[in-house]
């Protein structure tokens, strides 16, 4: 019995919760639209925006020089692990660094490049980002070239081809203001959420004879209408200004 009373009086305070922030929406709608240009403005002024560039290795091995055959498309597949492996190794990072004459570390250049290996293909794609779109089209070229240069030396197999250069990106990658204001839009809604939750659950104020019976188990004789407390004060008002005429 008590297990029920004690559920039956938390579902009331959640809905009693709900309500109360159904009733603040117009505070939770100010705060969801500040959160999302404070988080977009952000993101526009202080975020440098970022280009990609791409170039693609298609990695396959054909034996004697013939027909590609079923072999040689399973050993493509391997040989695209291992690209993928041994690309951002430091010897291919160092010969990119000589290459375009970069004042950098191997470690410091690596965090410009992605890869990426689509699934059931022998496609290695080369992905440079950096804030100079000219800048990733050489980083992602370069690493292209010479990864197809020097890696098939090391692993004892064939050049891979090079099916796509990588070229000039025309739009920035980054950042993306649409989802900095839905993050600010959700970071102000669950702020002002939580401070008027915890507002509500901090206050001990009796409101309506409903509070009353809840907390104190008492049932009050009778309520004074707020509108009723509305006119008592008008008309002590409006007495006090007729005794201060005389």
């Amino acid at each position: 019995m008590n297990q029920e009373f004690t559920n039956d009086e938390m579902e009331i305070d959640l809905l009693d919760l709900a309500y109360m922030l159904l009733d603040k929406w117009h505070y939770l709608l100010v705060c969801l639209l500040i959160g999302a240009v404070l988080l977009n403005a952000y993101a526009f002024f202080f975020i440098d925006p970022t280009y990609e560039s791409t170039s693609k290795l298609y990695v396959v091995s054909a034996s004697d020089d013939s027909v590609v055959n079923l072999s040689d498309l399973n050993l493509g597949t391997s040989l695209t692990a291992d690209y993928e492996e041994l690309m951002l190794s430091y010897p291919v990072l160092n010969r990119v660094i000589d290459k375009l004459n970069l004042d950098m570390t191997s470690d410091q250049l690596k965090k410009f490049y992605s890869l990426n290996n689509p699934s059931d293909t022998r496609i290695l794609q080369i992905t440079a980002t950096t804030t100079d779109p000219q800048f990733s089209m050489d980083l992602a070229e370069t690493m292209a070239e010479e990864a197809a240069s020097y890696l098939p030396e090391t692993m004892s197999t064939l050049a891979p081809n090079i099916a796509q250069h990588a070229k000039l990106a025309d739009h920035k990658a980054g950042p993306s203001y649409m989802k900095y204001t839905m993050i600010g839009a959700i970071l102000g809604l669950i702020l002002m959420a939580g401070v008027l939750i915890v507002q509500y659950l901090m206050d001990d104020t009796i409101h309506t004879a409903e509070d009353m019976e809840k907390y104190f188990g008492l049932v009050p004789l009778t309520t004074i209408p707020e509108s009723a407390q509305v006119i008592d004060v008008e008309e002590e008002e409006h007495t006090g200004k007729r005794g201060r005429k005389r």
